[in-house]
């Protein structure tokens, strides 16, 4: 079986060669319509503070130096890494001490009706963990204070990371086990890898039924409707399923999804390469964050309808690939693992989420 395995994957290497090639990209300047934002280390996730001048930056670091939390300044184009405080009254578990280090994947936050955020986030600095802080803003900016964490089963490998409502939240399980060959000719094929899993106080950790996806990625809830959005990154799918596994559906998109967010009209945005699955990036893994480029698009999805729509579409190479975007006040923001930047176009009104 292993010899068949490895004969299959390299024919499938074979006909993927020829897009193998990375675009590297050089210095770190605004031009031609895009704007950037440097200075930053695998910038892997984007949220907004809703109201505040605000964006929230998950940076994941490089593996020698830990990553951080971000917040980006609208309007003086100021980045600055927040350092947290620790609640002392917090109700909310703790799997150990507060974090002296993080390396964030993906990270959600979600307003509190007293006027602060809820912060998660996939932290794999030492172990996988899934931290929660709450985000005051002041005078100077926004303030991140943690509140506890809950430790990941070993069976549980996240990427990213949504609240549920309440104390509960869900995240997306991309694979079993040890990369192998046999893994990676299942990318390459579309079969299902992993799922999305459901924490709650009461109920621990338990799998989202009907959402099983080849590389399960980004992630979104609907507290209020109770529903999970789950994007497959090589099965080129968003997923929707109940928290409790029934009316499962899914839509085929146009590319690999990373990171779902919530653009302001309600819809979901979902980015991803749309070269040749696995392949298409590999060129760019193999420069250890240094910025590349690859052919990637905008999706933004109706939650109800599934309908699509392509808002956004990068084939020029200027960009380092995209593993978020963003819509906000008219600006779409991307952010990378492949690069140094967030950067920022102007989406048409025809386009505008």
């Amino acid at each position: 079986m292993q010899s068949f395995q490895a004969g299959l994957f390299a024919i499938l290497c074979v006909v993927a060669l020829t897009a193998c090639d990375p675009v590297i990209i050089e210095g770190c300047q605004s031009s031609g319509g895009i704007k950037v934002y440097c200075g930053l280390e695998k910038p892997e996730d984007i949220e907004p503070l809703g109201g505040h001048p605000w964006l929230l930056i998950s940076e994941l670091g490089n593996g020698q130096t830990s990553g951080g939390i971000v917040a980006l300044n609208l309007e003086s184009d100021q980045l600055t890494r927040l350092v947290a405080g620790v609640d002392p009254h917090s109700s909310f578990p703790q799997c150990g001490a507060a974090p002296e280090k993080i390396r964030p994947r993906g990270f959600h936050v979600s307003d509190l009706r007293d006027g602060g955020f809820r912060l998660l986030v996939v932290n794999a600095a030492d172990g996988e963990r899934i931290e929660r802080y709450r985000i005051d803003i002041l005078d100077d900016g926004p303030m991140l204070i943690w509140q506890g964490c809950v430790s990941v089963p070993d069976s549980v490998f996240p990427n990213d990371v949504a609240s549920t409502g309440g104390d509960g939240f869900v995240v997306s399980h991309m694979f079993d086990g040890p990369r192998s060959i046999w893994l990676q000719t299942k990318f390459l094929l579309g079969i299902h890898t992993g799922y999305a899993v459901a924490w709650d106080p009461s109920t621990g950790w338990n799998k989202v039924e009907g959402t099983d996806a080849s590389f399960p990625n980004g992630v979104e809830a609907d507290p209020v409707n109770g529903r999970v959005f789950v994007g497959s990154t090589y099965g080129q799918t968003l997923i929707v399923a109940d928290l409790a596994g029934i009316n499962a559906e899914s839509v085929r998109i146009p590319v690999q999804s990373d990171n779902l967010t919530v653009a302001q009209d309600g819809r979901l945005l979902s980015v991803g390469h749309t070269g040749v699955p696995l392949f298409g990036t590999r060129g760019c893994q193999r420069l250890a964050g240094k910025p590349c480029g690859f052919p990637f698009a905008v999706v933004a999805i109706d939650p109800e309808t599934l309908a699509q729509e392509v808002i956004y579409e990068h084939k020029d190479g200027l960009i380092p690939g995209a593993s978020v975007a963003l819509s906000h006040q008219g600006y779409l923001y991307m952010g990378t693992v492949f690069g140094n930047r967030v950067s920022r176009v102007r989406l048409s009104t025809e386009n505008l989420p």
